[in-house]
C-alpha cells in the first residue's frame, strides 16, 4: 500500500536532504519534472492536487517557483532547518556541476560537437517543460472560467509579450474576483 502524503505523515531532515538533493541533481532543464517526481510520485510528500496548488503559489510569489516550493515544504516539516536544509540540498549539486561546466565549456566552447549538444540540450529541456505543463493541466480539470484565464495570460505573455507584472496584477485579482 503507497505511503499517504505529506498531510498525514512528518518528514524528517535526513529524508528532505536526499529528496530536494535528487530533484537538485535531476533538474538540468528547469526542475519541475524532477520535483514533481520526487515529491509526488516517489516520495509522496504531496498529492497531485497539492503540489499543483503548491506550485500556483509559489509561481506568484517572487523568487524563484521551486526554491519557494522547497521552503514551504522544509518549513511544512522541520520548521526553518527543514527550510535550510531543503535549499542547501536542492543547491548543492547545481552548483558543483554548474561550476565544473562553467570551467569545461570555457576550456571547449569552440568546438562544434559541443555547440551542438548545448542546442540540443535546450530541445530536451523545452520538451521537458511541455510535458510537465500538460501532466500539471490536466490533474486540474480546469472549467471555463479556469481555461478562460489561462488562455489569457498564455496569449499576453506568449504571443504579445505584455510584462509579467502587468499580466499577474490584472490576471490574478481578475480571477480570484470571479
Amino acid at each position: 500500500m503507497p505511503e499517504a502524503p505529506s498531510s498525514a505523515r512528518q518528514v524528517g531532515l535526513p529524508e528532505l536532504f536526499t529528496g530536494f538533493l535528487l530533484i537538485g541533481m535531476m533538474g538540468f532543464g528547469g526542475i519541475a519534472a524532477s520535483a514533481h517526481y520526487v515529491i509526488v510520485e516517489r516520495n509522496r510528500w504531496l498529492d497531485q492536487r497539492e503540489f499543483v496548488e503548491l506550485f500556483g503559489i509559489c509561481s506568484i510569489l517572487p523568487g524563484g517557483n521551486f526554491l519557494n516550493a522547497t521552503v514551504m515544504l522544509g518549513d511544512r516539516h522541520q520548521g526553518v532547518p527543514g527550510a535550510i536544509v531543503g535549499l542547501t540540498a536542492l543547491l548543492l549539486a547545481p552548483l558543483l556541476i554548474l561550476v565544473g561546466l562553467a570551467m569545461t565549456y570555457a576550456a571547449y566552447d569552440h568546438v562544434p560537437d559541443v555547440q551542438a549538444a548545448i542546442a540540443g540540450s535546450a530541445a530536451a529541456a523545452a520538451g521537458l517543460i511541455i510535458g510537465t505543463s500538460a501532466k500539471l493541466v490536466a490533474s486540474l480539470k480546469p472549467g471555463y472560467a479556469s481555461a478562460f484565464f489561462g488562455i489569457a495570460t498564455f496569449l499576453a505573455v506568449g504571443l504579445f509579450r505584455v510584462p509579467l507584472i502587468a499580466v499577474v496584477l490584472v490576471i490574478v485579482p481578475a480571477s480570484v474576483g470571479l
